[in-house]
């Protein structure tokens, strides 16, 4: 598999590359002491990721009481969480060229829902939500560069989804491990090895297609799969109809009860996530 995979990259004539600020902001999450400050005054020497936060922030999602100039005028307008949530979601989007016949806008849209939902649900549990939004868009970045390494296959892959509208990623993944032998978040998991992003995030990565496979699973790995099926189920379910068929080992794994996850779910259902691309 891990021949496969490189073999992926070597086709890849040019990796997606993560700004070096957005790349130092990760590198950093787990660092209570981390410089915000000064990681604000960075981002504003990267034009297109400063342009799109403060597009972002002044947008009426945000609903401030007056227009936001400057990424470090930002920060005390949202705070460190939020800014640090913009930063990446901006960078990536940055980093991740458009493709032709593929929809980058549908892809952005899917992919930031997830990490909403695994920020939102991670942040609930008392653990890191920026380190969850972050496993989570780059968990789907694996899809990209199937595109980019081998678009037979992508496209191959791509029909047989369209073709059953109610598969899901899980489904995704069974047929992405058939045709090719290995699945996307592997792919992407590996990326973030190259991007010498910390072992906690590429394992998480990694082990959230299928968490219940791996002995000892992360909470991260659990929190993003979480996240990924309810996203997957979200079109006119409820919370309960979502719920009913997750494996409730998963549940097991964060220390909370069935009816507490349904409630969570529930919550998490009711939030719009921003246009970050």
């Amino acid at each position: 598999m891990k021949t496969e995979i490189n073999q992926l990259f070597n086709n890849i004539h040019s990796l997606p590359q993560v700004p070096d600020v957005v790349s130092e902001l990760i590198t950093q999450l787990g660092n209570p002491n981390i410089n915000m400050s000064e990681i604000a005054k960075n981002v504003e020497l990267e034009p297109s990721i400063s342009l799109k936060i403060l597009r972002l922030v002044n947008s009426a999602h945000f609903s401030l009481s007056r227009k936001v100039g400057s990424i470090t005028e930002a920060l005390s307008f949202l705070g460190m969480d939020q800014l640090k949530t913009l930063i990446i979601g901006s960078g990536f989007t940055s980093a991740v060229p458009a493709i032709e016949g593929f929809d980058i806008e549908a892809f952005w849209n899917k992919t930031f829902l997830k990490a909403m939902y695994a920020k939102a649900l991670a942040d609930t549990l008392k653990h890191d939500g920026t380190v969850a939004f972050t496993a989570a868009i780059i968990s789907n970045i694996g899809t990209v560069l199937i595109q980019l390494g081998d678009s037979k296959a992508a496209l191959e892959i791509d029909q047989h989804v369209k073709a059953h509208p109610d598969v899901t990623d899980q489904h995704r993944y069974t047929y992405e491990k058939r045709r090719l032998g290995y699945i996307s978040t592997e792919v992407a998991a590996e990326l973030s090895t190259r991007w010498k992003f910390s072992e906690e995030l590429v394992s998480a990565i990694a082990d959230s297609a299928e968490p219940l496979t791996i002995e000892s699973p992360s909470k991260l790995a659990c929190i993003v799969h979480i996240a990924e099926y309810i996203s997957s189920h979200k079109k006119n379910s409820t919370a309960e109809e979502i719920i009913e068929h997750l494996p409730l080992e998963l549940a097991d794994k964060l220390n909370i009860t069935k009816a507490v996850l349904i409630e969570e779910t529930a919550s998490l259902l009711e939030l719009e996530s921003p246009a970050f691309a």
